[in-house]
């Protein structure tokens, strides 16, 4: 089979011998892309056993495509999501609800919420999806782990908490998600704001409000995820709930002294791998994955503003749901407090020609007909509501040493929509002309995810971590990728 866009994955790969970025994955009504070095990530090992069947039933089991950290791609996949779900889209305008009446306390936090509502009867979950509610756009989640004297500008830590694995009682890592959720909510105004300012904490609060609902029974954000999983035939994860799988995952983390993250991982021995410095990319996700879990009295942390993993599949497999939900919700539309100049039911909208989206066209000649999402890792994920979508995931926050990493192949996949299998190709270190396709081979998907296996496996990884890293700029190449992807 001939290698399809080829302008497109030449050109990314060229990113990659930049340093942009390590992998990437792609996806458009047309099918599914992915490439990556082989020691990037792991695919399951029964997906080796060659007396797995191949039969039609099981082709599904084939379909592997390496994970990302979607970064804030979570907050749409789910909170948003689950919401949409629970609730209903058809059945109830939620977004347009007071809070306060949405609200049924089941736990300290929940009281918290209760009154916190109360005090604002203007304030509804559109407030927080369309980031009108006016909290600023980000706190350090770390001051969980310590105590603090005084109040405002005037606090000061008093000492760290107790290790959490000596907290067999629970009592310290509760207390300390009850401090950090009283500490955001004190963050927010009293009066409706007028501008969006997008704001990680707005779906951090999201995540406890869904855990408060009065009128949806919320079984926790595992039975979540499955449920959402089961829905859109996806493998989604959080780094809160399963923290070492985010070691299989493309490298995400900006590979930085160790003393930057000391706080978080003073208790790990670093090495290599990417899971040593923590299982998300984003500080807080971060810490929350990283410092909950230990206590196994106390239900892990789930934030849904990041942390989320999955692959180009199963990004894919979600936008039939949320284009759809999209297009339900916009029948209530109607002006009201919580609406915004950007963001639409928690999703983004395209505001110039120079959108990252990548238009085509300026003005859109169909109003609110295009929506998506962006997250800093180097996601991003566009729909319009013909059909067409397009989703582009990088790692742009990974960077390789220039010494002997350049030894592992790269691996490239591709899948049609209707494909019983993805095709494979493979491309050696010793070709010298890295971005020019015709230096793929062709193999067979059981060899490539064996190449992958072992060089996760047996290979080490080669990371830069010397170096400060500043994620490069991906606005250009996201717009003329997308630019691209509308058109083909």
């Amino acid at each position: 089979m001939a290698l399809p866009y080829t302008p497109l994955i030449e050109s990314l790969e060229r990113e990659v011998e930049r340093g942009t970025f390590t992998a990437w994955a792609f996806a458009n009504r047309d099918g599914l892309w992915s490439s990556h070095f082989a020691d990037e990530a792991c695919p399951p090992d029964w997906l080796l056993d060659e007396k797995h069947p191949e039969d039609s039933e099981t082709s599904q089991s084939k379909h592997w495509f390496p994970a990302f950290d979607l970064a804030s791609l979570s907050k749409p996949l789910l909170a948003n999501a689950w919401l949409r779900m629970a609730f209903g889209c058809s059945a109830i305008p939620f977004a347009e609800t007071a809070l306060l009446s949405l609200l049924e306390p089941r736990s300290e936090e929940g009281i918290l919420l209760k009154s916190w509502a109360n005090e604002r009867p203007w304030l509804t979950l559109g407030h927080l999806l369309n980031h009108t509610s006016g909290l600023p756009a980000w706190c350090w989640f770390g001051r969980a782990l310590w105590q603090f004297s005084g109040t405002g500008a005037a606090a000061r830590t008093s000492g760290r908490l107790p290790d959490f694995s000596r907290d067999e009682s629970g009592n310290t890592a509760r207390n300390a998600q009850r401090n950090l959720t009283q500490h955001i909510l004190s963050l927010a105004p009293s009066l409706p704001q007028s501008k969006t300012l997008y704001s990680d904490l707005n779906y951090y609060l999201l995540a406890r409000i869904c855990e408060n609902l009065a009128m949806v029974p919320f079984r926790g954000w595992g039975h979540c995820i499955e449920s959402l999983n089961e829905q859109w035939n996806s493998e989604f994860w959080h780094a809160s709930l399963d923290p070492e799988r985010s070691m299989t995952a493309i490298p995400f983390f900006p590979y930085v002294n160790s003393q930057v993250v000391a706080h978080v991982y003073e208790h790990r021995k670093l090495d290599n791998h990417a899971g040593a410095y923590g299982s998300a990319h984003d500080t807080n996700a971060n810490i929350l994955s990283s410092e909950f879990k230990i206590s196994h009295k106390t239900a892990p942390l789930v934030s849904s503003h990041a942390g989320l993993f999955g692959s180009i599949l199963d990004v894919k497999n979600a936008i039939p749901f949320l284009m759809e939900t999209q297009q339900e919700l916009l029948e209530y539309r109607k002006p009201f407090a919580a609406q915004s100049e950007r963001f639409l039911w928690g999703l983004d909208t395209p505001s110039n020609a120079q959108s990252t989206a990548g238009l085509n066209e300026w003005p859109i000649t169909k109003q609110n007909s295009i929506f998506g999402h962006l997250g800093y890792t180097g996601t991003s994920l566009w729909m319009a509501d013909d059909g067409q979508f397009h989703v582009l995931l990088t790692n742009r926050t990974a960077r390789r040493s220039t010494l002997g990493a350049q030894s592992s192949p790269r691996i490239l996949l591709f899948q049609a929509n209707s494909s019983q299998a993805p095709e494979c190709w493979v491309r050696h270190a010793s070709r010298k002309n890295r971005a020019s396709s015709a230096d793929w081979q062709s193999l067979h998907w059981r060899e490539a995810y064996t190449t992958c296996f072992e060089q996760f496996r047996l290979v080490t990884r080669y990371w830069d971590r010397n170096a400060l890293r500043t994620p490069p700029d991906l606005a250009n190449l996201r717009r003329t990728t997308g630019q691209y992807l509308w058109t083909h």
